[in-house]
């Protein structure tokens, strides 16, 4: 029987502190690999692993495909990049976000799971929404531990929470003694202080890499429903996948969304779809009082330009309104 030896950390807004406490409470000889996926724009350049390799002994880097998994050292998922290790092999993967992230914490524990079973220890940190839980679920019914970042002690407590709600069996740990903790589950010495939970069949789910076709074949019949529902992402209908005490939405393509991601989503489309409202109605006013010194006709443009302006004055009062700015925005 394999000790525990994979650690997979998630998180989002106000994760990095947390992650650099336990960065810092690691040994040098850590007897496992550590994944670290973390929500960050597309784009955007991450220096996260230079600052976890100043934070603690063990050093870090961004993961390369190809690269095999190594003992005592920290593989960071890059931007635009899902983090994925089939066979203990790094993949990267530019497949279609999962909870409106690339890289997603889901898609790295739901691989984690896959390949490694109960040998994975899983820690979710501060973050909003909830990236992490369907992960979770996965990694316990693949017999893994899960560990979160106590609600309380986190900046954003949603994704830890969500993580709670998925996997009520998860141990919630103050941010200052993650390192600790996750150091004393590993190896063969942390099988005898935390043994090994009865094995359960774990569901096979696929998210983002080169075997996901979006379309759930793997998945028993009984555990997917076809919804009426839109991805909000593309406008293919969505399956609602029901596993033990967690359930999450994809459509054929491969978007995938918790139901707190879900609602997020769409109301950001919603919003998009009043303000290119808002945008017509402003364009349809400003037609109005050009035509109106070019009109030979006699008929009057006021009421239809009046009208206009005042449907996009209320409009977009409304959006001003209910907009409500996050710390992840």
């Amino acid at each position: 029987m394999a000790p525990r030896d994979v650690v997979v950390v998630g998180g989002s807004a106000g994760s990095f502190a947390p992650l650099r406490e336990m960065a810092a409470a690691l040994p040098r000889d850590l007897p496992g690999s550590v994944l670290v996926t973390m929500h960050i724009g597309e784009h955007a350049r991450s220096h996260l692993p230079s600052l976890l390799s100043r934070a603690g002994p063990l050093p870090a880097a961004h993961a390369r495909t190809g690269e095999r998994l190594r003992p005592g050292r920290v593989y960071v998922a890059p931007p635009g990049c899902h983090l994925l290790v089939p066979g203990g092999v790094v993949e990267l993967s530019h497949g279609p976000p999962v909870n409106r992230c690339r890289p997603a914490v889901d898609v790295t524990l739901a691989s984690a799971a896959r390949w490694f079973g109960d040998r994975v220890v899983a820690v979710v940190l501060s973050g909003m929404l909830d990236d992490g839980a369907v992960g979770a679920a996965l990694v316990t019914q693949a017999g893994g531990l899960v560990l979160v970042q106590e609600p309380g002690d986190a900046a954003q407590s949603s994704m830890p929470a969500a993580a709670l709600a998925a996997v009520p069996g998860a141990l919630a740990v103050l941010a200052q003694k993650l390192g600790e903790t996750v150091s004393g589950m590993l190896g063969e010495t942390g099988l005898v202080t935390w043994p090994r939970p009865p094995p359960r069949e774990p569901a096979d789910v696929r998210m983002a890499g080169p075997e996901d076709r979006g379309d759930l074949q793997f998945l028993p019949p009984g555990e997917t429903r076809l919804t009426r529902l839109a991805c909000p992402g593309c406008g293919r209908a969505l399956t609602e996948v029901a596993l033990v005490q967690v359930t999450f939405f994809r459509c054929h393509a491969g978007h995938q969304f918790g139901p707190q991601s879900l609602a997020a989503a769409r109301a950001e489309s919603v919003e998009a779809k009043l303000r290119t409202a808002v945008a017509a109605l402003e364009k349809t006013a400003a037609l109005a009082r050009h035509l109106a010194g070019h009109d030979r006709t006699g008929e009057d443009l006021t009421d239809q330009r009046t009208t206009a302006t005042d449907r996009a004055t209320r409009l977009a009062e409304s959006l001003r309104a209910q907009v409500r700015p996050t710390p992840e925005a």
